[in-house]
């Protein structure tokens, strides 16, 4: 790992040229006085005159200028007005009163520099327009301004190419052109500018080579070309440049070696070769620049030794070698960077074991040694690094404990060591280790009670404890990570369930807890976890239905719930999660069919359903994802035919529906034609088509197939037309019942008969005689017989029956009940004077009874 942010501006870049023009007006002003002891009335006359007449160019070339400017531009210089420009906002003017300043730095100025006569404006010392909006080519009339000093025109979008006639500014001694859109090379006539001290041109889109003519800048301290596309080798004439603080060449494609005449930049505090193709050895004459403070040589194809001379460089507080070819084993001497504060060495083919004059480097705060051939213990002198922020010692071959007291300062942020041969406990001083942003210790053989040995960390952002042999539950402590966004534990011996804390990891995109020994449910307060892209626990002990909850993950790219407990059937509200790309529900207890809602997820490329319990058949809307690369039905008890639909399926590469209940045609695409037999075996003998070892498939079995959806059709149509004729035939039958119904009623009610509309509503009838025996009530009993009570039931003022219930029939008294409502339908059709009356009967669960003609004497007689 190495630091991205890297500042090619000089130090208090803004201030020095801010000052310049103040400086340069009070220098001339006394170098005028002094030469100019007097003049007469008329010679002052014809100078102010003439000085008015210059005073007049400047304003209109300057308001010239501003009325090309866009409005918003116009309005910040509203005091450019009148013919003074010595009063507006960002002009200085010399002792003559003439314009020598132009500052408008970081106004938000936007437009162009076509319409700045600098012609008019030849007595400018310092222009400084930097850090606006400017566009379009530097014009090339700038080389008419003899007495420029400053031209800063960094941080804006001029495009074009740098000027020829830059050349002739011969008193510039600071030029900024960086962090514009500049292109073409850079001009040989930059090296007439023998007066500069300042160059920085970088972060544009320059090409071609470093001009030699570099070499004639004999005054130059700052040189800052980083950021473009130059070519080439640097240029031997750059390092004569013995006054050079400050040397950043990086993001380039330059190539060749540094040779040993880097010696010679005796002067130089940084020097930045980072991201370009350089090759060769590191000289061992690096080791003489000794007010050298930062030494950025990464990302390059260095090989050889860490130079031994390299502990010479005592002021040194950043040295990234990382990402180089660099071999052999890291020296002792860094031990004696005593002022060191970052050490890239990572992504080399360093070897040995870490020198324990490392622990020397009290002040150190980024230790990256990763992807090395790094071997043995750490020392213990690491315990001595208090001010440890990253601790990266990632893909070595380190043996051992990991230190105790790595994160005694409480500093620590960055702590990784993944795919090592660490083992034992985790360093105590982890637990209260509050400032962790990131862990990663996978691929070791780490051990210990998770629970007890992991603390709260509220900044924590990324965590990989995989493939270990830790142990233990997941603790709610997990709840307080608001900021982690991937929680791994896989490959462990992780137990007990998935506390329901975990769903406050909102910003949570990737949890693994795949092969452990996790039991219970999955909680619904997953549902929380919505910015989530991967959940993989396959390979647990997980159990339970798989919670339709699962939906809110919308964002899900990868679920992988294989080989655990599950049972149920598959929700089918996972359609809803059209994110996804892989799903993986094999080695479960899953039943029922697989439902239609799966065809939604049209980004779907991995689909591993096997080794479950469903059945049904393959649903068609598996035919329409179109882009998937592998399905894996095998090892259910699906039925069927293989819908048609699976024609569409181009994007198929693996596929696996053997150990089914499946017959029919094997679609004729790509992924079944090049599937081994395997793939397709144990099926009904009914299945055929391209998969070698099946037999073809005959014209029969097409049409059969065809058939197959052929007559679901007709007995659907076939069944529409008979419900329907029933429908119509029932409406018509019931309408005309209802008129002869309502018919009789009438008549019944002008007799006054109550009881003659038990033929038409026996419901009625019914409901009528439990009213008037209040639910057959002891007090309306007027006798009581062999088979059952009699009540008198008053149904109106004029009318009474008597009703005799029926004794509840016992097991063995059933035939005798249906020999008795023949005799009362008998009964019923007789008219004999001797004989009572029979109105009717009802024969129900709860209340059975007959309905007589109420006459006393008849009805005592009846009952005898």
């Amino acid at each position: 790992m190495v630091s991205s942010v890297v500042s090619d501006k000089p130090q208090s870049k803004v201030a020095s040229f801010k000052l310049l023009p103040y400086i340069s007006t009070i220098t001339n002003f006394i170098f005028a006085v002094s030469l100019v002891p007097a003049f007469s009335s008329t010679a002052t006359s014809s100078a102010q005159a003439s000085n008015g007449t210059a005073k007049g160019e400047e304003a209109r070339a300057l308001l010239e200028w501003k009325s090309g400017l866009d409005n918003y531009s116009q309005a910040l210089l509203s005091s450019w007005q009148g013919d003074d420009p010595c009063i507006w906002r960002g002009i200085g003017c010399d002792g003559s009163g003439s314009v020598s300043g132009l500052n408008l730095t970081d106004m938000g100025l936007q437009g162009s520099l076509s319409k700045l006569n600098f012609t008019a404006l030849s007595n400018l010392v310092s222009l400084d327009l930097s850090e606006n909006s400017l566009y379009g080519p530097i014009p090339s009339s700038i080389g008419n301004l003899s007495k420029l000093s400053t031209l800063s025109i960094f941080n804006n979008s001029l495009s074009g190419t740098i000027p020829l006639e830059i050349g002739k500014l011969s008193r510039l001694s600071i030029l900024y052109l960086d962090e514009n859109r500049l292109h073409g090379t850079i001009p040989e006539e930059i090296g007439m500018l023998h007066s500069l001290l300042s160059l920085t041109l970088y972060d544009n889109h320059l090409a071609g080579q470093i001009p030699t003519s570099m070499g004639n800048l004999s005054n130059l301290t700052f040189l800052s070309l980083g950021q473009n596309n130059l070519v080439g080798s640097v240029p031997r004439e750059i390092y004569t440049l013995s006054s050079l603080t400050f040397l950043s060449l990086r993001l380039n494609q330059l190539t060749g070696s540094i040779p040993s005449s880097i010696g010679n930049l005796s002067s130089l505090k940084v020097l930045n070769f980072q991201s370009n193709h350089l090759a060769g050895p590191v000289p061992q004459e690096i080791g003489r620049l000794k007010p050298l403070a930062k030494l950025r040589l990464s990302f390059n194809n260095f090989s050889g030794p860490i130079p031994v001379s390299i502990g010479n460089l005592t002021a040194l507080t950043y040295l990234a070698l990382a990402s180089n070819n660099l071999s052999s084993s890291i020296p002792e001497e860094v031990g004696t960077l005593r002022h060191l504060k970052e050490l890239y060495l990572s992504e080399n083919s360093l070897n040995g074991s870490i020198p324990r004059s490392i622990g020397k480097l009290v002040n150190l705060s980024v230790l990256a040694l990763f992807y090395n051939n790094l071997s043995g213990f750490i020392p213990d002198e690491m315990n001595n690094l208090r001010f440890l922020r990253v601790f990266s010692m990632g893909e070595n071959k380190l043996v051992g404990r990991l230190p105790d007291n790595i994160c005694l300062g409480g500093l620590l942020e960055n702590f990784t060591a993944p795919n090592n041969h660490f083992s034992g406990h985790l360093p105590k001083s982890l637990k209260n280790c509050s400032s962790f942003r990131r862990i990663r210790l996978e691929g070791n053989q780490l051990t210990g009670n998770l629970t007890e040995v992991l603390g709260a960390y509220p900044n924590l952002k990324y965590i990989d404890l995989s493939y270990n042999q830790f142990y233990g539950e997941l603790s709610s402590k997990w709840g307080c990570s608001h900021n982690l966004t991937c929680l791994r534990i896989s490959s462990n011996n992780i137990s007990g369930e998935i506390h329901p804390m975990t769903g406050n990891m909102a910003q949570l995109k990737v949890f693994d807890l795949s092969s452990n020994n996790i039991t219970g449910w999955l909680p619904r307060e997953l549902r929380r976890l919505t910015s989530l892209l991967e959940l993989d626990l396959h390979d647990n002990k997980i159990s339970g239905n798989i919670p339709p909850e699962i939906s809110h993950l919308s964002k899900l790219e990868k679920l992988n719930l294989g080989s655990n407990k599950f049972n149920g059937s598959i929700p089918p509200q996972l359609g809803q999660c059209r994110s996804l790309w892989s799903m993986h529900l094999s080695n479960n207890e899953i039943r029922a069919s697989i439902p239609s809602e799966i065809g939604n997820l049209q980004f779907l490329r991995d689909l591993d359903l096997s080794h479950n319990f469903l059945t049904g058949k393959i649903p068609r809307s598996i035919g329409t994802l179109t882009i998937l690369e592998v399905l894996n039905l095998s090892q259910n008890s699906l039925s069927g035919f293989i819908p048609k639909s699976f024609n569409n399926m181009l994007g198929l590469v693996s596929v696996n529906i053997s150990h089914n209940d499946l017959e029919g045609p094997i679609p004729n695409i790509e992924a079944f034609r090049d599937a081994p037999y395997s793939a397709v075996a144990s099926n009904k003998a009914g299945l055929c088509g391209v998969v070698a070892g099946l037999k073809k498939c005959s014209d029969r079995t097409y049409s059969e197939k065809g058939n197959e959806f052929m007559i679901p059709v007709i007995l659907t149509l076939v069944s529409f037309i008979i419900l329907a004729s029933l429908f119509v035939g029932v409406i018509l039958l019931a309408c005309q019942r209802g008129k002869r119904a309502e018919q009789a009623i009438l008549e019944a009610q002008v007799r006054g008969d109550a009881f003659a509309i038990w033929g038409y509503d026996g419901k009625m009838v019914y409901k009528n005689i439990i009213k008037a025996t209040e639910g057959f009530d002891s007090k309306y009993c007027v006798g009581e017989g062999g088979y059952g009570v009699v009540y008198k039931a008053k149904l109106s003022a004029n009318q009474a029956f008597a009703v005799k219930k029926i004794h509840a029939p016992q097991d063995n008294e059933t035939l005798g009940l249906m020999s008795l409502e023949r005799e009362a339908i008998a009964l019923a059709n007789i008219r004999h004077r001797n004989i009572v009356k029979l109105y009717g009967y009802c024969f129900h669960p709860r209340h059975s009874f007959l309905v007589y003609e109420f006459i006393k004497r008849k009805l005592e007689e009846g009952l005898e």
